[in-house]
């Protein structure tokens, strides 16, 4: 071959290794995805972790976001119109940090096999689908969606961790909301992690629920909390706003519960109420549930005096960043539970069925002891009679005892130091002389709503409407109030005479 052939054919074959090289350059530099390239991550026990460019889809919720994938959720970002908050409180959170790593790039020859192994997405074995799940996750990828791309919530990490409860027998990641059914939810997460051998969750008492530590993120590193979420069922139950927030003025302030009384209450009455009187602003003990919202809205919008009792719920659970498999709905909390529990195989572990009446029996005991409670350690704050008449109203609104059932005044009067037994007799005998079904119950429930929020001003409404809009919009909720039933025109639930 001459010596011009010779040199022709090295120019060639040089040109053909520059061009294979280019295109053998790593994904990273030139967005090409060649087969040698996987996707790898923590190890989660044996489970496959599907291929970064796949599609999310409701059906198919198990899969964690890689960096290949449109991911509109991960640094979502509530504008301030939207929420009034100040952005100086905001903070990448430890969720956004998880989902940016939720993938990572390794090197290393691949098989055909291995490929076709993920080509399609892998179902966690445990995992939850129906149609009602399938439509709550979609609604919330998509509300997360429309709210921006700015979105992480202003609650500190450290804040966030500690609402992230997770257990590894059961692989279950759970995300705690106070005045969400939190109570119940722990006594049950409590016999499923083998912390009483009992299939009752109400053989663990409702304090005790509380007390008892999880797991939690709170002091676990990155890695292995995102090693967690990557293996577990995260799952978490959501309330209307609405009764969300009448639950916790009900059951911090309206009720007799002198730690937020001297707390919450006053700092609320100082706020605003003009003309405080020298009691109330002692005591705390009289707010009103428009007073607390206004108290809410000027929490929620400086940053201070908040709480995780009526902070939003996406703060707390970053639903736009931890994507999680189950949605439960107190407002179907029974049934969504059962079906929860069904679906991972532990519903023989713990029984629920007694979940109404346990509840119920629960609330009378604990509403009627607060009320002699406050007594014996504010008796300059309210009387024995005082306190009882808030315990009925308590229970009233809370659908135990019905509308009709008269607070018994004349037995009081003659009676001012009724023992507790005694009362939660009287309280016996009313609730069997006006049953109530299931649909009186709600209704009640529904009528208290009503009765509350029409002291509620038209901008205070708007202004809350505003700053809990992602908790309406990602979890399906309809900003309506409802009007008053005719049976329950004469009701005031709120209204205390004593």
């Amino acid at each position: 071959m001459s010596a011009d052939k010779i040199l022709l054919f090295i120019c060639f074959t040089g040109v053909v290794l520059v061009l294979q090289g280019m295109l053998n350059l790593s994904a990273e530099h030139h967005e090409i995805s060649p087969s040698k390239y996987i996707t790898c991550s923590p190890k989660a026990d044996s489970q496959t972790i599907p291929k970064p460019n796949l599609k999310l889809s409701a059906e198919h919720h198990d899969i964690l976001p890689t960096d290949s994938q449109t991911k509109p959720e991960a640094n979502l970002n509530l504008s301030a119109e939207h929420h009034e908050i100040s952005p100086t409180a905001i903070q990448k959170p430890l969720s956004e940090k998880m989902q940016d790593s939720a993938s990572c790039r390794c090197t290393g020859g691949s098989t055909g096999t291995e490929n076709t192994a993920q080509t399609e997405p892998k179902l966690l074995k445990n995992t939850f689908v129906d149609s009602v799940q399938s439509q709550r996750r979609r609604t919330m990828l998509t509300e997360c969606l429309s709210l921006g791309t700015n979105y992480t919530g202003t609650l500190p990490e450290n804040l966030l961790k500690k609402h992230m409860i997770y257990d590894d027998k059961t692989k279950l990641v759970f995300c705690d909301i106070p005045k969400v059914g939190s109570t119940f939810l722990k006594q049950v997460l409590h016999i499923l992690s083998g912390h009483k051998h009992k299939k009752d969750p109400f053989s663990i008492k409702a304090n005790a629920a509380h007390l008892i530590p999880f797991n939690t993120f709170e002091t676990v590193p990155y890695d292995k909390a995102l090693a967690v979420l990557m293996r577990s069922t995260k799952f978490i139950f959501v309330r209307n706003p609405y009764t969300r927030m009448l639950s916790g003025y009900v059951d911090k302030l309206f009720t007799n519960n002198h730690v937020f009384w001297d707390t919450t209450g006053k700092v609320i009455l100082k706020n605003h109420r003009k003309n405080l009187s020298k009691k109330s602003k002692e005591c705390g003990h009289d707010s009103t549930f428009s007073e607390f919202i206004k108290h809410v809205i000027e929490s929620e919008t400086s940053g201070l005096h908040r709480n995780p009792h009526w902070y939003p719920m996406y703060d707390a659970c970053r639903p736009c960043n931890i994507q999680y498999d189950v949605i439960g709905k107190i407002e179907s909390f029974k049934e969504d539970l059962g079906n929860f529990l069904r679906s991972q195989n532990l519903h023989e572990i713990v029984d629920i069925s007694r979940m109404d009446q346990g509840n119920e029996k629960e609330a009378i005991s604990l509403t009627v002891s607060r009320a002699y409670e406050v007594v014996s350690h504010r008796p300059k704050c309210t009387s024995l009679p005082q306190a009882l008449e808030r315990a009925w109203k308590v229970l009233q609104i809370r659908g135990v005892l019905s509308q009709l059932a008269d607070f018994p005044y004349n037995v009081i009067k003659h009676n001012s130091n009724i023992s507790k037994s005694q009362f939660q007799d009287v309280i016996a005998k009313e609730i069997k002389r006006w049953p109530m079904t299931k649909a009186d119950k709600r209704l009640s429930r529904e009528q208290a709503i009503v009765n509350a929020y029409k002291f509620v001003s038209s901008s205070d409404l708007k202004r809350f409407n505003s700053i809990f809009h992602p908790d309406f919009s990602i979890f399906g909720y309809d900003k309506k109030i409802g009007r008053k039933h005719a049976n329950f025109l004469k009701w005031e639930p709120f209204k205390l005479k004593l």
